[in-house]
């Protein structure tokens, strides 16, 4: 099935490079990389934007040009060999220029590519949109990956101690995903201080005190699933209730996420929540998320995000209040909309939201009383 598949994204490159009038076309993003390999990483640092090894498709073969340190891994570690066997390899000395290596394949050629490198016409706009419906094995990877997220938040969550510091906190998530095989590339600890002062809390050498939300990023075979979960160490009736109404604002994203639907209408959608519970202005705060996928965020929606949603698609909404977050990843099938991070055999307790002609879970605040 992996070599049909690869097929049909071999013809859509060539494809795209033939309705433009070019002679091939040069992948070297990471993003883009693994979206064509089906979960290949070119990458050697998790921070890389570009990676180590390219792809290069025109309408005669398919190579992937990589130096002689990192070919054999990737062939034999990254790639599936119904994929492997289906590619050319240049392997070429580190030492060398990749530019002398890739002379004969794009002089005197018009060459498109994601990056604009080595004198390519960089057209990374249209190439990103090939990459955002994914098909159904890339869905099913997603939604392992989903549960294996879940069932680490689900278990080292349920741990945590008021007296812990973010820092702890960060490497235990951290650790803990990275055993599964997975690459947190974020981990947001926010205790009861920082919760209430950053939307964006780098982890820091303070207590959790009386709360705490974990929000993760966290990647495999190139896909990126986005969630949070949180604890409240004694009852709080106010923060409860703050977190359903978050929930409800995060329901009503996810509900209106339907194929056909523009992220513009999702976002005016989500901001009348926001009034609905009384805080109309805390959307200003922090971006509400978007399309997800080879990314953590593809597109982060507005109000004149223009993208129509489609089947295959993937979309992470993120609505926060002061103190309090709601956050999963979500899929767009052919049956309908499908919570990938928040299965329904979770052990995490839920609120349940009807709306729109769908039962909406959305995890809750989890009380973990310590003696």
């Amino acid at each position: 099935m992996l070599r049909s598949l690869f097929k049909a994204r071999v013809d859509l490159l060539r494809d795209f490079v033939e309705q433009r009038g070019f002679d091939g076309i040069l992948l070297s993003r990471c993003d883009n990389f693994s979206w064509f390999t089906f979960g290949a990483r070119n990458h050697i640092t998790l921070n890389t934007e570009v990676g180590t090894a390219h792809v290069f498709v025109n309408q005669e073969s398919v190579y992937i040009f990589t130096n002689n340190i990192e070919r054999k891994r990737i062939e034999k570690e990254e790639m599936d060999e119904e994929i492997s066997s289906q590619v050319e390899f240049g392997e070429y000395l580190w030492s060398k220029n990749m530019a002398d290596v890739l002379k004969p394949f794009i002089s005197g050629k018009k060459i498109v590519s994601d990056t604009g490198m080595l004198g390519t016409v960089d057209l990374k706009a249209q190439i990103d949109l090939l990459r955002y419906a994914m098909s159904d094995f890339e869905l099913k990877t997603y939604q392992d990956l989903g549960a294996a997220c879940d069932e680490v938040l689900n278990r080292k969550m349920k741990e945590l101690k008021p007296d812990m510091t973010e820092l702890e906190v960060h490497g235990i998530v951290y650790s803990s995903l990275a055993k599964e095989g997975i690459e947190p590339i974020f981990v947001m600890v926010s205790g009861e201080e920082s919760a209430n002062l950053y939307r964006h809390n780098l982890p820091r050498n303070v207590r959790l005190g009386k709360k705490v939300f974990v929000s993760i990023c966290a990647r495999k075979r190139g896909l990126v699933v986005s969630a949070t979960r949180s604890v409240l160490f004694e009852k709080d009736q106010a923060l409860i209730d703050q977190h359903k109404q978050n929930c409800y604002i995060d329901a009503v994203a996810i509900s209106n996420s339907k194929v056909g639907v523009k992220l513009s209408t999702v976002f005016e959608q989500i901001k009348k929540a926001y009034a609905e519970v009384g805080k109309p202005y805390e959307w200003m705060l922090h971006h509400q998320g978007g399309l997800a996928g080879y990314n953590a965020r593809e597109i982060i929606a507005n109000e004149l995000t223009d993208y129509e949603l489609r089947v295959g698609n993937v979309v992470a909404w993120n609505p926060t209040i002061t103190g309090t977050k709601s956050e999963d990843t979500v899929a767009l099938t052919q049956d309908g909309v499908k919570i990938i991070s928040y299965y329904e055999k979770s052990d995490w307790p839920c609120v349940e939201f009807k709306m729109n002609g769908m039962l909406i879970r959305r995890p809750d605040l989890l009380v973990v009383r310590r003696g």
